[in-house]
């Protein structure tokens, strides 16, 4: 996953045209290419999808798989709750089961990579990333796949049973162990592929076992309700690819720009950013929306001329300061009259920490050290666990190792996105555990200690540093009281070991501040 993770940062930076970046992760796999590295971004996108959750057994419990493609990618580009119509109709948006089913049927006509589980322990339907891997890797997983097979069966176990299937057994057996011994180190995407074109029909309540009449692929209603035609070769995903991106869908840009606000102030334009429906707030200026997301398909989906937009109004440029008469006539500052003052989040905390530290490791993150493929085999009762600090390093936060059934410790305590659902909103807590954090962690040490090198090394003057210091973390120069205050602490040491503890003690609490914290 580690290739879709830098495929969505390389996209960012080159600004690709949103569309295009949602259209390559739903259908890259199908769609025209322009050359070899175009066709390899191309189905590294699609571990948008294929990184969608697992359940239990691929053959059973697979439908949950699909429930949660269609629940992420319903909220996250078109701001609706369509997973709530996989029992039942919709309660409050007009969104009938007939059309969850329509869309069920599309990824149901997908082949998604299979990494393994508890009772499937093999490889299957991996893409390779160089082309000329294609029939190598499909070769070794199918004979993975069919040995496996044999073993899961076991009649062979059976001392009594006939030679040939002991024989068969005992093959596929040590098949089995030269093939996960012998994987070829083949560069392998986590990707989805064409499957067999099929309608789903209706599980009654959800159940799989109870079909109701059969519900033909499409798209939702309410936003046009077209059919992915009978005679479509193909699962339907290029078709739906188009459906989300086609600039008369109400939705879709208009929920981008949403979520770029609310990442700037703190709070959307509508503030319910995975809920457009019934359910969700209304707009706080509805109009602004509209011509926001008219603009941004005008400028050809560009994420960069939104930010800079946005970044030059007067409501982003404001300050965070009280003004009385406007607290009484817009108490909530629905009117952005002032900028809610708001905390860096987890990300931006340690990477801020790493830059003024001159700790930053510039060069983007790889795949995480794990052990040779050979040397474990995983289940879903004895999963991989590994402790994130093995895996740290001073690269950006975006790279950190992190599980999805396991917290990351750090992100966690600073409130960092689920990684097990789409995350709207992300929640802001301040607490006395983070504080604890601040005051023994060994990171941060290591930090405040290489930004008083970093100080020492460029200012020969005491004040000279104590104005770098503020001047990098904080973009100004020191107060009076505080160049005061910081020459006094640092006055007070009568050796060289103490001067270097005292001033990585005094960029200690510089960078255990409110002001470093907070954006105001």
């Amino acid at each position: 996953m580690f290739r879709f993770r830098n495929y969505v940062i390389r996209s960012l930076q080159q600004d690709k045209p949103f569309n295009e970046f949602l259209r390559e992760q739903l259908a890259g796999d199908i769609l025209p290419h322009q050359n070899e590295e175009d066709r390899r971004d191309k189905l590294i996108a699609t571990g948008y999808l294929a990184n969608a959750r697992r359940f239990g057994q691929t053959e059973s419990e697979f439908y949950l798989t699909i429930d949660d493609t269609i629940d992420n990618l319903s909220k996250a580009a078109l701001g609706l709750t369509v997973g709530c119509a996989r029992c039942h109709d919709h309660k409050f948006d007009p969104i009938p089961t007939a059309d969850y089913y329509a869309l069920f049927g599309i990824f149901k006509s997908s082949k998604y990579a299979w990494a393994g589980l508890e009772h499937h322990q093999y490889l299957d339907g991996f893409a390779a990333l160089d082309k000329k891997d294609e029939e190598r890797l499909r070769k070794q997983q199918e004979r993975m796949v069919n040995a496996y097979r044999i073993v899961k069966k076991g009649d062979g176990k059976d001392p009594k049973a006939p030679t040939d299937q002991r024989l068969a057994f005992l093959e596929a057996q040590a098949d089995l162990l030269q093939i996960r011994n012998s994987w070829p180190d083949l560069p392998m995407v986590y990707a989805v592929a064409e499957g067999t074109p099929v309608n789903s029909k209706i599980m009654v309540k959800g159940d799989p076992g109870t079909l109701g009449p059969e519900s033909p692929r499409g798209f939702l209603t309410i936003l046009g309700g077209q059919k992915v035609p009978a005679d479509h070769k193909g699962s339907g995903r290029d078709l739906l690819a188009g459906w989300v991106t086609d600039p008369a869908n109400p939705l879709t840009a208009r929920v981008l720009v949403n979520r770029v606000w609310t990442w700037h102030f703190g709070r959307g334009i509508v503030n319910t950013p995975n809920d457009f429906g019934a359910r969700g707030e209304k707009p706080t200026h509805p109009e602004l929306l509209d011509h926001l997301a008219a603009d941004f398909m005008a400028n050809g989906w560009s994420l960069k001329k939104l930010h800079k937009q946005i970044l030059l109004t007067r409501a982003w440029q404001g300050a965070s300061g009280h003004v009385e008469a406007n607290a009484v006539k817009d108490p909530k500052n629905e009117t952005y009259w002032r900028y809610d003052r708001r905390r860096l989040t987890a990300e931006e905390v340690r990477d801020s920490m790493l830059l003024a530290s001159g700790n930053l490791d510039p060069v983007p993150g790889g795949p995480h050290p794990f052990a040779p493929r050979a040397s474990y085999v995983q289940t879903q009762h004895k999963p991989f666990v590994a402790d994130p600090v093995a895996f740290d390093h001073n690269k950006r936060s975006v790279y950190l190792f992190q599980q999805r059934f396991k917290p990351h410790a750090y992100l966690d305590l600073f409130d960092g996105a689920d990684s097990n659902a789409a995350t709207a909103v992300r929640v802001s807590n301040n607490t006395a555990t983070q504080a604890l954090y601040l005051m023994n962690n060994e990171f941060v040490q290591k930090q405040a200690d290489a930004l008083a090198v970093r100080v020492g090394m460029a200012e020969p003057t005491t004040a000279g540093r104590i104005r770098l210091a503020h001047q990098l973390l904080f973009h100004r120069a020191p107060t009076p009281a505080e160049q005061q205050l910081a020459t006094r602490f640092l006055a007070q040491t009568t050796s060289q070991t103490e001067a270097r503890a005292a001033w990585t003690s005094y960029m200690r609490v510089l960078l255990s501040s409110n002001e470093f914290f907070f954006v105001d």
